[in-house]
């Protein structure tokens, strides 16, 4: 009796488990698949708000760059900014916070641009605690498959996006 009250425990946490890597799996596919969808239509605003802490580090990082290239030369550097398809002024961009400046970016034509030539399929999940690593494969409209990997964590009780195709390195 002992033994097989047992094994019923363990079969039920195995179920447990298993269900929840197919909720995880589940959520980690539906926000690869909305950030991609974010990228292509340009609405920096909504993929922004799926950037991991981390990823907005590096974002705060470039950030600091551009607030350091205003301070020595604000025209030129609004200049180089309007030029790259932003449309700022110097006092906004004076002020400007990571995720306004992250939302600013995302929504470049040359970043939807970037993401548009792509079709997504996603292969695999895998997670491991609040980490997970997803096999997808961005393909051309001519059948090109070029394999790619993103990477999630688990913070604020939601998947979010800390490194997907080169996302952090934009102008």
């Amino acid at each position: 009796m002992r033994s097989s009250v047992l094994l019923l425990l363990m079969f039920f946490l195995v179920g447990v488990a298993h269900g929840e890597d197919a909720e995880s799996d589940s959520l980690i596919r539906s926000t690869v698949t909305v950030f991609m969808s974010a990228l292509q239509t340009g609405d920096g605003l909504a993929a922004s708000g799926l950037f991991s802490s981390q990823a907005l580090d590096q974002v705060e990082v470039m950030l600091v760059t551009v607030k350091q290239n205003l301070d020595r030369d604000p025209e030129s550097t609004i200049r180089r900014l309007n030029g790259a398809g932003y449309s700022v002024e110097l006092e906004y961009a004076e002020d400007w916070e990571t995720i306004d400046y992250l939302s600013a970016t995302l929504s470049l034509p040359m970043m939807t641009a970037r993401y548009t030539l792509y079709e997504l399929e996603i292969d695999s999940v895998f997670v491991d605690g609040r980490d997970a690593l997803v096999d997808m494969v961005f393909r051309t409209a001519t059948g090109v498959e070029i394999p790619q990997q993103a990477v999630l964590v688990y913070e604020d009780d939601t998947w979010k996006i800390s490194n997907f195709m080169g996302i952090t390195a934009f102008p």
